[in-house]
């Protein structure tokens, strides 16, 4: 209001009430007063203006300093609170153990009591505004997950730092790549992806990471270098407690620091083996793949000739040593193949050339042809004198096939070696833990004699260790086989299951059988 209207205001209130003269008595006090009473009141104000900006500003600090000291973050998918603790480590935490620090910590500062619940508000909001993953961990907290990476995933630091890369853009939603790996890594990465689909209502990460390769576009593969063998040992603890943080939040700080998983690889690498490798199939076409294989696997000759089952096994020899996926069906590469190099359809066979890798392979499939016996279930009997459920006895470890096969062809070959032939020639053989050749015998090995032969020595006196009273540990008896010097010597596993079959009767304690046994066998 104008001074002119507040005057005319107090001039008809004069007029009003100039012939009352106790309203008029009143009208003057107050108007006598009004000057203290605006003064005071402008003091008030100004007092309490000043308290506020300084509250303010107080507050403004406290935050900024718990904020600092407590270093809590949140995901918002997940809904869930973590701190960044000052032993340089993750940790998940619940909301009341954040409202319980932040009051806590606030009752120290009597000034800002009174605002305890403004404040806590205040900072739980900037508390949900720091992600998780914008946290810079400290470099010791870096280093402890690469050396948790390297060598037991890994086996160099730029591995396990291009590993976290990627693993942090699929957590930050920017990768848009297929990562190949290989299937051994398999438990591992189903680990992580558990865990990550927990703490951060990630998506599954087998969305991103594949196992095979099916119509992918090359541009977008890249293949990932892990350990072949992953021991998921050496991480349980990792997984069951809040370590595993610390792995996906130097994950999402690799992925902002190199902006992504190819940015590392091409500005910040100095791994060209590892940058090849990861870039296999986007610098690469079919034809040019075709024509890699071609060139490391087979060789011109007028004289010889290829068969389609063989070439096959040469291309899977071929992917498995440069530990690339498969990316054609068997159908799809024959075409391939049959476009570029001279093929006799009626024979099933490529001609004019040959591979330096196929004699050995050949010596091998005459090999087994020649002395590898299929065998059946045996039945056994039971306390009672009737027959049993079917056990099975024969079996080939791959060590003493490829024993048996390098004293055959004098050729040494490795176990791998072995069982990829197998796979491959004999895809019907039954194979245990990619160790036991199951159902098969050989020849030139009687196991079972040799086993025989032990035991009956041992029972004329032979051996130099006593037996207990009336039955002998089938321990002692094995140590006592291996002593005997034969050329080839039958696992402990197989020994205990042959003596178990043939004993049954007579075995005690699972681990101990009768010494009356050894003229029955």
């Amino acid at each position: 209001m104008s001074a002119e209207s507040l005057t005319q205001i107090v001039n008809e209130l004069f007029v009003k009430y100039k012939d009352n003269i106790i309203l008029y008595n009143k009208l003057t006090q107050y108007i006598e007063q009004l000057p203290e009473m605006l003064e005071n009141t402008h003091s008030v104000f100004i007092e309490r203006e000043k308290r506020k900006n300084s509250l303010e500003s107080e507050s403004e600090t406290f935050i900024q300093k718990f904020l600092q000291n407590y270093k809590y973050y949140y995901h918002n998918s997940s809904e869930l609170f973590f701190e960044y603790r000052n032993d340089n480590k993750f940790y998940m935490v619940k909301e009341d153990d954040v409202q319980h620090m932040i009051l806590s910590t606030i009752s120290i500062n009597k000034t800002l009591t009174a605002w305890k619940h403004k404040l806590k508000i205040s900072i739980l909001k900037k508390i949900k505004e720091r992600d998780i993953f914008s946290c810079i961990p400290e470099s010791e907290t870096i280093q402890a997950v690469i050396n948790k990476l390297h060598p037991s995933v890994c086996d160099n630091r730029d591995k396990a730092k291009y590993f976290l890369t990627v693993l942090g853009d699929i957590l930050l939603k920017k990768c848009t790549h297929t990562h190949f790996i290989t299937n051994k890594a398999k438990p591992f990465l189903k680990e992580i992806s558990n865990l990550a689909c927990m703490l951060f209502g990630s998506p599954n990460l087998f969305n991103i990471f594949k196992i095979k390769y099916y119509d992918h576009k090359y541009s977008d593969c890249r293949i990932l270098d892990t350990q072949e063998c992953i021991n998921l040992d050496n991480w349980t603890s990792y997984f069951k407690q809040d370590y595993a943080l610390d792995l996906f939040c130097v994950a999402a700080h690799y992925s902002h620091r190199y902006d992504s998983a190819d940015t590392f690889l091409l500005d910040h690498c100095k791994d060209d083996n590892l940058k090849n490798y990861a870039f296999y199939l986007k610098d690469k076409n079919e034809s040019q793949i075709i024509d890699i294989f071609y060139q490391q696997n087979i060789e011109p000759s007028d004289d010889c000739s290829i068969s389609w089952k063989n070439m096959l096994y040469l291309w899977k020899n071929f992917i498995d040593t440069e530990r690339l996926p498969n990316m054609f069906f068997a159908s799809t590469l024959k075409s391939k193949l049959i476009e570029q190099f001279k093929y006799d359809g009626h024979k099933d066979i490529f001609l004019d050339c040959t591979s330096k890798l196929l004699p050995n392979v050949s010596k091998f499939i005459q090999f087994w042809n020649d002395n590898i016996e299929l065998t059946d279930y045996v039945d056994h009997p039971c306390d009672c004198g009737h027959v049993t459920d079917e056990i099975e006895i024969e079996e080939l470890e791959t060590d003493e096939l490829c024993s048996l096969f390098s004293n055959y062809a004098k050729i040494n070959i490795s176990e791998k070696y072995v069982l990829d032939l197998i796979k491959h020639y004999y895809p019907d053989i039954a194979i245990e833990d990619e160790k036991y050749i199951l159902n098969v015998k050989c020849k030139i090995w009687n196991k079972k004699q040799e086993i025989i032969e032990s035991v009956k020595k041992y029972n004329k006196g032979d051996s130099t260790t006593e037996a207990y009273s009336d039955e002998v540990s089938i321990n002692e008896l094995y140590q006592y086989y291996c002593k005997c010097k034969y050329k080839f010597i039958v696992s402990k596993r197989y020994f205990e299951k042959f003596l178990k079959a043939e004993s049954q009767l007579y075995i005690t304690d699972d681990n101990f059988i009768k010494v009356d046994s050894f003229n029955a066998i």
